[in-house]
């Protein structure tokens, strides 16, 4: 080809493209190619061979370098014989072959190498480095032409059919071009942005300032930027990743800007649910008190779910009532009203979920006849939808419920309900955490019939209030009771009745006594019990009382009635008193004094 490079070359006709069915194919198709190679391989009368090629190969260079594709010239040896300026647009960014050379064997795709091999006149469309190229190759007497170009309308048809929003701007950031895509989050027709700025499209203002910093961050240093942008709307929050990607010029001189915004809002959605959910799960294996789990797990879904107010209630032990654990957005009046529900069908949706097991949604609380006993209390406090999930044991058994209102009629999507779903499973492995570590507590501090705290329980507890009394100098009192012939109570009545008499004793002990007192069953058919800020003439008041109390307590088992008295010993914190120990001899001592002088009566210590 070097030969020829200064001669003149023969101006020909510019040639441009054939449309067959749609597909644009270059201008080497068909009957333009037949006529070129007459041209090329059939000498003219009169004309010499060598002059004829000299002709025919300029010819053949002007034509191809003429045209907007690029074309590849190879001879049968696979050689470079001619390039085109503008085949640079499959080289990406590598310089174009050396004519003369062997063909670089990473120069061509390999769908378009194999096409050397076994000949096919079909194009081919592949992508490469952002662009849909075209490839054709065209067999020829004395080797191949590769061509190459853009296939503008299939990048078109992709572009408007991307579920990306793909924007250009001009470096003054006015809109130069919009997919369709822009509107599935904008009532505005995406034409009516074209050439507008930032200011005339009236972006949200967050949204604006993005683009425009992302924008000069380009502009200056000529590389791509990628950030997270937020758009909200009335009926969801949408996170868009957008990448911002510069477009120069051949002379390599920054034109304009490419934004393609890329819809993640389930994603991120979703990776924020995640967090959420390790750290709820943290909080379960760290014990956290459930109350605490429960608050945050309510203020978690209301940030997940936008416009939902959460609320998880629990089901008493004997599974007939509601009572309310969390529910940080609901009014107080509201909370109020609900503490409490029973469960039913038609107790509004989270009554009838805790009685049917499975889940209820009412989308419409004005219309669902489950709410319709609860309907004006919803109303007066705008709560016009209203989900709820019965929270599950392993078992199956309900544990509570969990619930969401919204303040406008609305349904759950997938996404809702799997929150929603999982979010209950976990409640239900930290209410049943709770459960067992409670009663792992009760076997270890009370005491199984009656209920009471255990002896060591109790000893523990009230040597930390006989030293906080001792201390701040209040008064402190203790009794030590026994049952009256306990022992015919068993030969006469069994150990159930026996049992029974135990737990009517401990009844009527706490009822007798104040809240802040402590009440133990030492073993047996002996008890105790310490009364803070007591001195001893109160505390015989009280030991009186109970001894009362007592006496007429109405016991039966299987019909037929107990009877029962106590004796009961009294001591007081005296300054002289340094150990509970001794304040517990001391009321021992009086304990036995009672039983001596015939039971059925109090005593009260010497003074220590």
């Amino acid at each position: 080809m070097a030969e020829y490079s200064s001669r003149r070359r023969l101006a020909m006709p510019a040639l441009g493209t054939t449309s067959c069915s749609g597909y644009h194919r270059p201008w080497h198709s068909g009957t333009m190619l037949q006529t070129l190679f007459r041209i090329c391989h059939c000498p003219p009368r009169g004309h010499g061979s060598q002059e004829h090629n000299v002709f025919a190969q300029a010819t053949l260079e002007t034509v191809l370098s003429a045209l907007p594709a690029g074309y590849l010239l190879l001879d049968l040896s696979r050689q470079v014989v001619f390039v085109s300026e503008r085949f640079s647009i499959a080289c990406h960014g590598s310089p174009l072959p050396t004519v003369g050379s062997p063909l670089p064997a990473t120069l061509l795709p390999q769908a378009v190498q194999q096409r050397l091999d076994q000949p096919d006149n079909k194009g081919l469309t592949l992508p490469a480095h952002g662009l849909l190229l075209e490839w054709l190759v065209t067999p020829l007497r004395d080797g191949w032409l590769i061509s190459v170009r853009e296939d503008r309308h299939a990048f078109r048809t992709l572009v408007d059919n991307s579920p990306d929003i793909i924007t250009r701007y001009d470096l003054e950031l006015r809109c130069r071009f919009i997919n369709n895509t822009l509107s599935n989050f904008s009532p505005t027709p995406a034409a009516e942005h074209i050439g507008r700025t930032l200011e005339e499209r009236r972006l949200p203002a967050q949204l604006k300032d993005a683009i425009r910093h992302n924008a000069q961050q380009v502009i200056a240093s000529g590389k791509p930027q990628r950030f997270i942008s937020e758009l909200s709307l009335p009926q969801r929050l949408y996170v868009f990743e957008s990448r911002l990607l510069p477009e120069f010029d051949d002379a390599g001189q920054l034109q304009s800007l490419l934004s393609i915004d890329r819809d993640i809002s389930e994603q991120h959605a979703t990776r924020l649910w995640e967090a959420d959910e390790n750290r709820l799960l943290e909080m379960i294996a760290n014990d956290r008190p459930l109350q605490e789990v429960m608050s945050w797990t309510c203020q978690m879904i209301e940030n997940q779910l936008s416009g939902a107010m959460c609320s998880i209630m629990l089901l008493d032990e004997a599974g007939e009532r509601l009572y309310l654990a969390a529910a940080p957005s609901l009014a107080s009046e509201y909370k109020e009203a609900i503490d409490g529900l029973r469960i039913g069908e038609g107790i509004g949706s989270c009554g009838t979920a805790a009685q049917r097991g499975e889940m209820v949604i009412v989308s419409d609380i004005a219309s669902d006849p489950l709410w319709q006993d609860y309907r004006e209390l919803a109303a007066a406090h705008r709560l016009h939808a209203c989900w709820s999930l019965p929270i599950l044991a392993q078992d199956g058994k309900v544990l509570g419920t969990f619930g969401l209102y919204h303040d406008r009629p609305c349904a759950p999507d997938s996404q809702a309900l799997d929150i929603v779903r999982r979010t209950s499973h976990l409640m239900a492995i930290a209410i049943q955490q709770e459960q067992r570590a409670t009663a792992l507590y009760r076997l270890a501090t009370q005491d199984g019939l009656t209920g009471l705290a255990n002896r060591r329980h109790f000893l523990d507890l009230a040597s930390q209030r006989f030293k906080e009394a001792r201390y701040l100098g209040k008064p402190f009192s203790l009794l030590m009771m026994d049952i009256d012939h306990f022992k015919r109570v068993n030969d006469g009545h069994g150990h159930e009745g026996g049992d029974v008499v135990l737990q009517a004793f401990a009844q009527c002990v706490k009822s007798t006594l104040r809240a802040s007192d402590l009440v133990c069953r030492m073993g047996g058919e002996e008890f105790a019990a310490i009364l803070p800020d007591t001195p001893a003439g109160e505390a015989l008041v009280v030991a009186k009382r109970l001894r009362n109390a007592i006496a007429a307590l109405p016991i039966a088992h299987q019909d037929h009635p107990i009877p029962i008295t106590v004796s009961i010993g009294v001591a007081s914190l005296s300054p002289a008193c340094r150990e509970l120990s001794e304040l517990i001899r001391h009321a021992d001592q009086a304990l036995y004094q009672a039983k001596a002088k015939g039971r059925n009566r109090v005593c009260v210590a010497e003074s220590l």
